[in-house]
C-alpha cells in the first residue's frame, strides 16, 4: 500500500495528457486568443495563444489552494516553450492570488519599473516593454508591497535569455515567503551580487498565509498572435496539519 502522503506534502503535477479534461484549470483568455487547449503531440502539451491586439492576454490558472506558511516548501514548477517568437510578448510564470485572467505583474512602460496587479504573486517575468530587454526576471509582491531586489536575471548565463527551446521554470517559497528561482536546475536569482551566488533569495517575495494559485500567462505586444505550449505543471507543499 502507497504511503506516498506519510512525507508529509500535498503534491499536483499534470502533464496534460489527458485531451478532454482540463478538470481543475481555468483557460482564460481576452477577445480573439485561444482558451488554454491540449495540443496533440508526444507527452502532452497545454497551448495557450493570445489574441491579435496588443494587450490580449491567455492564460491558465488552478485552484487557490497553496500557501507557502504550510512548509514544504511551496514548490512550483513548470516546463514552458515559446512557439511563435522570443519578443513582442509578455509571460508570467509563478504564483498568483486570482483564478480569473489578469498578468501579475507586468512592465510599467519606463525603464525596468513594474506595474504589479496581483497583490501577492511570485514568478519569472519577460516582457519585452521593459529597457532590459529579451531577459527574464525575477519578481513578486507581498501584500501590494513589490519585493525589493525584483530585477533581471543574471545576464552572463545563456538560459536567462528566451528562446525556443523547451525550459524548466522552478520557484521555492519558504515559511516566511522568501523565494528561489531555477532555470533547468540551476540558482538563476543573484540578488545583485557579482558573479553566481547559490541558495539566495528574493526576500518578502509573497505574502506566506495567502492563498495562491499556479498560472502560466502571454500577453502579446503586437498586433499579432503569440502562443506558448506548457509541457507540465508541478506544484507541492508541507501538509497542513
Amino acid at each position: 500500500m502507497s504511503t506516498r502522503t506519510g512525507f508529509g506534502l500535498v503534491e499536483l503535477f499534470d502533464d496534460f495528457l489527458l485531451s478532454a479534461d482540463l478538470t481543475g484549470w481555468n483557460d482564460n483568455t481576452e477577445n480573439s486568443g485561444t482558451a488554454a487547449q491540449f495540443v496533440n503531440r508526444e507527452d502532452g502539451w497545454l497551448e495557450l495563444t493570445t489574441g491579435t491586439t496588443s494587450g490580449n492576454r491567455s492564460q491558465v490558472t488552478g485552484e487557490r489552494v497553496w500557501r507557502a506558511e504550510s512548509g514544504g516548501p511551496l514548490v512550483f514548477e513548470a516546463g514552458v516553450t515559446f512557439i511563435t517568437d522570443t519578443t513582442e510578448k509578455g509571460m508570467f510564470i509563478g504564483w498568483t492570488d486570482v483564478t480569473t485572467i489578469e498578468n501579475p505583474i507586468e512592465a510599467s512602460g519606463t525603464g525596468d519599473g513594474l506595474t504589479t496587479t496581483a497583490s501577492d504573486a511570485v514568478g519569472f517575468m519577460f516582457d519585452e516593454e521593459l529597457t532590459t530587454t529579451d531577459r527574464w526576471f525575477a519578481v513578486g509582491v507581498d501584500s501590494d508591497v513589490d519585493a525589493t531586489g525584483s530585477g533581471v536575471l543574471d545576464a552572463t548565463w545563456p538560459r536567462t535569455t528566451p528562446d525556443t527551446s523547451d525550459h524548466c521554470f522552478r520557484i521555492e517559497t519558504d515559511t516566511g515567503g522568501d523565494s528561489s528561482f531555477y532555470i533547468d536546475g540551476l540558482n538563476v536569482y543573484r540578488n545583485n551580487a557579482s558573479g553566481w551566488v547559490r541558495s539566495v533569495y528574493l526576500d518578502a517575495s509573497v505574502s506566506a498565509d495567502v492563498n495562491l494559485t499556479p498560472t502560466v500567462l502571454v500577453e502579446t505586444r503586437e498586433t499579432w498572435a503569440n502562443t506558448v505550449y506548457v509541457d507540465f505543471i508541478y506544484a507541492s507543499k508541507g501538509r497542513n496539519p
